[in-house]
């Protein structure tokens, strides 16, 4: 009856609808175009190669403070004018990448930053290691044809996420360490993942390149809005908490006859004894801890201090290029055992991403590989997102610890990594102030 009713409405005003539909898309199209044809050109990029020294006596402490200042200027959430009238992006407005790049075995460091951020950067990193050498360089992505794969060239790439819902760390750093804790004085002690990852890297051999990428977009509540609430869900399950309900004026009343039932605890003996009136609330909290095993209270501190420092979305990523007369399948993977130093039973661990590696075992399985070789490739160059435009999916959110863990230089260049590196040999220092001018 309802129907009927509305077909002489809708067949003399139906025109009025169309423009309430295609507003939606023009809101789409319109802040595309403000971001990526207006906003984004506008933003000028360097690549700053750092040379790190033969050995480094600064604890990894000094990686996390690194990430810890970039933080904040990455951030920068837009007011409504920035994001409406010039193109700045709510979710991440800025982003900046760290890579590790091994080109025909010789290692680099990278750090690919916008102009702006650029004295803040190099002032962090120069504040915790006074011995880098900081120098622009070209972008190294753009020595090898840029329509890769090709009849010469071949890629393979993966994105790597996280196994378990972001709230839950990685294992970082710290446990790295001996038992008797990270100190200056016993350097032998500390155990460096990344130094496996650069001895692999330094084994690629003529027309052979391995890129790693660490994509970093600050973000806080209201980019990521589920955040704290899956953190407080998480703490919550694992205190075994239950979910907070209203209580209703009956199961207030219950309780306090409950409590008057049981009448007032005897605490102590003697002239010391006290008496308190029994709460079963109270009671329910603490025995609920007591129920907590040491795994689950570890894990409880895990996540409760990955929650306390900033975070950033983050995407990783790893790419072999190289020519088809050179290529080595082996070589194409081995950013899959750097990962396996983080796996932990109770904590979060990293694995590759099924959805966008170029690999598939169903229909199309030539022309699907090829097309995300190439979209692979492409985001590596442009430093996009996995799933550009979409800026959230197939993306960790991890802390500085976490990043400082999985990106760092080196603390001793050894092994056959020693000859494949650029590396400081001595400090350099400038001249004396008594030195005479003439």
């Amino acid at each position: 009856m309802a129907v009927i009713l509305w077909i002489p409405f809708l067949r003399v005003w139906w025109w009025l609808f169309f423009p309430l539909i295609l507003s939606i898309e023009l809101r789409t199209l319109y802040m595309w175009w403000m971001n990526w044809d207006y906003y984004y050109p506008k933003v000028k990029w360097v690549v700053l190669e750092i040379t790190p020294p033969k050995e480094i006596l600064t604890p990894l402490k000094a990686m996390e403070d690194v990430f810890t200042i970039m933080w904040g200027p990455l951030l920068n959430v837009p007011n409504w004018r920035e994001h409406w009238c010039e193109g700045v992006m709510k979710d991440a407005a800025e982003w900046m990448s760290w890579e590790v790049a091994s080109i025909e075995g010789n290692l680099h460091f990278y750090i690919r930053v916008p102009q702006d951020y650029r004295l803040t950067l190099e002032t962090a990193l120069y504040s915790h290691y006074p011995q880098l050498e900081i120098a622009e360089v070209p972008d190294y992505t753009k020595n090898v044809p840029q329509n890769i794969p090709n009849e010469e060239w071949d890629v393979y790439g993966e994105d790597f996420v996280l196994v378990q819902p972001s709230v839950y760390p990685i294992k970082t750093y710290e446990k790295f360490f001996e038992p008797q804790g990270e100190k200056i004085a016993d350097e032998e002690k500390r155990l460096d993942p990344i130094a496996s990852l650069l001895e692999l890297m330094s084994r690629l051999g003529p027309n052979e390149q391995f890129w790693l990428q660490f994509i970093t977009m600050g973000v806080d509540d209201n980019s990521e809005p589920h955040w704290k609430r899956d953190v407080k869900k998480t703490i919550n399950k694992l205190a075994k908490r239950p979910e907070k309900k209203i209580a209703t004026l009956w199961e207030d009343i219950g309780s306090v006859l409950k409590n008057l039932a049981l009448g007032p605890q005897k605490e102590g003996s003697g002239e010391k004894a006290t008496y308190k009136w029994y709460d079963a609330r109270t009671s329910e909290e603490e025995d609920r801890e007591l129920l907590l095993t040491g795994g689950e209270k570890e894990l409880l501190i895990e996540v409760e201090n990955k929650a306390k420092k900033p975070i950033y979305r983050t995407n990783i990523r790893g790419v072999y290029v190289a020519k088809r007369d050179n290529w080595k399948a082996s070589h194409k993977t081995l950013t899959r055992s750097y990962f396996a130093h983080f796996v932990s039973d109770n904590l979060n661990s990293i694995k590759f991403s099924i959805v966008t590696r170029p690999k598939t075992h169903y229909i199309f399985r030539k022309r699907i590989p090829f097309l995300r070789a190439r979209r692979q490739f492409r985001n590596f160059v442009t430093r996009l997102t996995p799933l550009f435009p979409d800026r959230k999916k197939e993306m960790a959110l991890l802390n500085p610890e976490e990043l400082a863990t999985l990106y760092h230089f080196p603390i001793k260049i050894t092994g056959l990594v020693a000859p494949t590196m650029s590396r400081v040999e001595s400090k350099k220092g400038g001249p004396p102030p008594n030195l005479p001018m003439e």
